[in-house]
């Protein structure tokens, strides 16, 4: 089978979980990262993207737009969505939360760093401590919905990672222990993740993209620009 295609600009952005979930779901994907205002013009103009926006992921002659779509759909196909309604409604229940708490990730390359994890640490201190109950409550360790793995585990996985990598690079290790010391059940939720083979073989491929700091977050931000006509 083909691999799909992930639309994206040359960065993670928007379309990093949908990697993540890509690649938990085991479905072979290749980035294809727009460099020009061009190719973006000729997207929209193909009819293949629903809003004119980013990400899209290609299968065939079928199309999914928008980030949290591509997300859903990777989950589904690798049976990663529970095991039953109410599993599943806690899954999007869980998905939802992350959403609200990812924004400074998104925002890090386009603010300045301290200011961007000045808002993460808000982030944090708002929705880790009901990450956190949600995984004691649900009762079966380290998953947060059911008994076995679920995108819910997954995309929590990546904003640990995500933030772990961004006060990293703002304030060094001591940051992080500092931050998410008060909450282990998470942590043990992602080096669960990070265990998984599928996880272990995304983070060494090629489509895995490094955390835009320095001048990898300036060369996104440029490449964002540039595709947008934002320059």
């Amino acid at each position: 089978m083909a691999p799909v295609k992930l639309h994206y600009f040359a960065g993670r952005g928007r379309s990093q979980q949908s990697r993540w979930m890509l690649a938990a779901s085991s479905i072979v994907f290749t980035n294809v990262c727009l460099t020009t205002r061009e190719e973006f013009v000729a997207l929209c103009e193909s009819g293949k993207l629903t809003y004119q926006q980013l990400p899209m992921l290609e299968d065939g002659e079928r199309c999914i737009s928008q980030s949290m779509a591509i997300v859903r759909h990777a989950a589904r196909a690798g049976k990663l969505y529970g095991t039953t309604d109410e599993e599943a409604a806690r899954v999007d229940e869980v998905l939802d939360g992350i959403s609200d708490a990812r924004g400074p990730i998104v925002s890090y390359p386009f603010m300045d760093a301290a200011e961007a994890c000045g808002r993460l640490q808000q982030s944090i201190e708002r929705f880790f401590p009901c990450f956190e109950r949600v995984i004691e409550r649900n009762g079966t360790p380290p998953f947060a919905v059911g008994a076995s793995l679920t995108a819910a585990d997954v995309l929590l996985a990546e904003l640990v990672d995500s933030t772990i990598e961004a006060l990293s690079a703002t304030f060094g290790p001591p940051a992080v222990d500092a931050a998410l010391g008060p909450y282990p059940k998470l942590r043990a939720l992602h080096s669960h993740v990070l265990g998984l083979p599928q996880i272990q073989a995304f983070q060494a491929s090629t489509n895995w993209m490094p955390f835009p700091e320095g001048q990898v977050g300036r060369d996104y931000v440029m490449n964002v620009r540039t595709v947008l006509s934002r320059v």
